[in-house]
C-alpha cells in the first residue's frame, strides 16, 4: 500500500470520526459538544483564533490550491 493511499485512508477515518461525533452530539442528553460549540469555544481566545486561522489556511493550501 502506497503512502498516498495510507494518507487518504487516514483523512477518511478522521472525517468519519468527526461525522460520528457530530451525530452523537445531536442526541438528547448528550455530553459531547457539537462542532459549532467547539469552534465557538476556541474562538474566544486570541490563540484559539490564530489556531483556527492556521488550520483553515492549511486546509486551503492542501485541498483547494491546485
Amino acid at each position: 500500500m502506497s503512502s498516498r493511499a495510507i494518507t487518504i485512508l487516514g483523512y477518511i477515518a478522521a472525517l468519519t470520526a468527526l461525522v460520528v461525533l457530530q451525530l452523537l452530539s445531536s442526541l438528547p442528553e448528550s455530553r459531547i459538544p457539537s462542532f459549532a460549540v467547539v469552534v465557538r469555544r476556541l474562538a474566544r481566545t486570541k490563540s484559539g483564533r490564530v489556531g483556527l486561522l492556521t488550520a483553515w489556511a492549511w486546509l486551503g493550501m492542501h485541498f483547494f490550491a491546485r
